[in-house]
């Protein structure tokens, strides 16, 4: 069977400069989200990044567009019915989720049913499934959001960086009936990065700079992501400092591109790598291995890169850009602590460093 790994396009992970013919423009502005509504015969107006939709009664039957989206509604205990993920993966229906979904597939309890991508959802694969809520991307979907609302009351949401997430979870908690069980995943998260922060105490004083990179290829592109990204604003919680090139234009929010030959300007401890590959040929079950090889092997051929102190001091680690970018909630939050925790703690445990 074909590998998850073959058609995950991870190139396009930086999101707001993914784009697709029915893509939304970034710079529209949208109302911010607010559990504020007006009852209308047993029906509420909700306010979302999207604009204003009614719905009513409790939804039961979901389709999640988006991973951001299916992370909110998985933190919550609830199980979508259809579910279109950033990319084209290559099944023609979730009948084992657990090893065709990345990292949030194993939290399914059921089959879901493949409703397109996240910028090309399929109508009418949703229309089949008479869904009575669909949660999307303003950034992917607002172009659609008149004919989706057409299939069921539809919801947008902007990209949740930092704890935008946390309101987007409660509002959907509302709806849902699971204001409680929203609370304490909050309770859980911050509780979680508290910790966390204690416990990479001693790496934030013996490493407090970052520099946080992200390519598919040395040679072509090079991006820096400073703390308003996504990964970089959890760094930055967490204590250490995320260094960035001053001067340089910056792509999207939180990102600047940058040329190899000034990394060495930047005076980093460790550099914590953000890596994805287009080719997946020779992708195999290994989803972290194939995304992160071919730019792992040219770091290591690469003169500049090997200049650099942290890969002097072996330094240098490489993931998925999938979990950092892809998943900004409480689930990808998890999943990137124990990434630092794994790469951080046995260098500073360890008596040669």
């Amino acid at each position: 069977m074909v590998s998850v790994t073959q058609s995950l396009n991870l190139g396009v992970l930086g999101l707001g400069v993914l784009v697709g013919t029915l893509t939304f423009a970034c710079g529209h502005q949208v109302p911010p989200l607010s559990d504020t509504s007006t009852p209308t015969k047993g029906c509420e107006l909700i306010k979302h990044d999207g604009g204003e939709t009614e719905i009513c009664g409790r939804p039961r039957t979901i389709v999640a567009i988006g991973p951001n989206v299916l992370e909110l509604l998985l933190a919550l205990d609830v199980q979508p019915v259809g579910y279109a993920d950033y990319y084209a993966l290559p099944f023609d229906h979730f009948d084992q989720p657990q090893s065709q979904i990345p990292y949030l597939g194993e939290r399914l309890t059921g089959q879901v049913k493949k409703v397109g991508t996240w910028n090309s959802p399929s109508l009418e694969a949703i229309l089949k499934l008479k869904p009575d809520l669909i949660v999307g991307s303003t950034l992917a979907n607002q172009g659609q959001y008149s004919l989706l609302s057409q299939a069921a009351p539809t919801l947008l949401f902007s990209y949740g960086v930092n704890e935008e997430w946390q309101v987007q979870l409660r509002l959907l908690a509302k709806i849902l009936n699971r204001s409680e069980k929203a609370e304490q995943v909050i309770a859980a998260h911050n509780q979680l990065v508290t910790e966390v922060r204690q416990t990479l105490r001693p790496a934030v004083q013996k490493y407090p700079q970052v520099l946080l990179l992200a390519s598919e290829q040395l040679d072509q592109e090079l991006a820096i992501e400073n703390r308003d990204s996504r990964c970089g604003g959890l760094l930055e919680n967490l204590g250490f400092k995320v260094l960035a090139p001053k001067n340089i234009s910056t792509g999207t929010r939180g990102v600047n591109n940058i040329s190899p030959e000034l990394l060495p300007e930047l005076k980093s401890d460790w550099i914590f790598f953000l890596a994805w590959n287009r080719d997946f040929s020779n992708a195999g079950s290994d989803l972290e291995r194939q995304q992160i090889s071919t730019v792992k092997q040219q770091w290591r051929e690469n003169a500049i890169a090997q200049s650099l102190p942290a890969s002097k001091s072996n330094q240098v680690y490489f993931h998925s850009a999938y979990v950092c970018r892809a998943l900004p909630g409480p689930i990808g939050t998890e999943l990137l602590l124990e990434q630092l925790q794994a790469d951080l703690l046995p260098a500073v445990n360890s008596p040669t460093q």
